[in-house]
């Protein structure tokens, strides 16, 4: 059997935490979900994970540079998702400074997520 892909998904909105981690997971995923920058940092550091999926405020404007940052500190090789609902240029170059993945805009296409997550995954092997 072959292991499934660990994603770290953190949203401070409990509607898509009960919502995107359970679809993922039928994607063949393994997800765990956090809902403050703390638990974020708590799952980083105890647990290994392939992918992080972060929303860019969580609680704090610009909190999920802060996930990503330490994401990138303990976890090097994990691929990095910031998701947003308030897309502006000036956080999108944030994004490319933090060497963020994706940039990926809510609602989000799942479709489209999985297969950039897949894609990402595949050159990473």
């Amino acid at each position: 059997m072959t292991r499934r892909n660990r994603i770290l998904f953190v949203d401070d909105e409990p509607n898509i935490r009960l919502t995107l981690p359970p679809v993922l997971e039928e994607h063949g995923f393994e997800v765990k979900a956090a809902g403050t920058v703390a638990d974020a940092l708590t799952q980083i550091n105890s647990s290994r994970f392939d992918v992080l999926i972060s929303d860019l405020n969580v609680g704090e404007s610009g909190d999920g540079f802060r996930v990503v940052g330490a994401m990138r500190e303990k976890q090097p090789a994990c691929i990095t998702v910031i998701l947003t609902g308030y897309p502006a240029f000036e956080t999108a170059v944030d994004a490319i400074r933090h060497k963020v993945d994706d940039y990926v805009v809510k609602p989000v296409d799942v479709e489209v997520l999985v297969n950039s997550l897949r894609d990402k995954l595949a050159k990473k092997h």
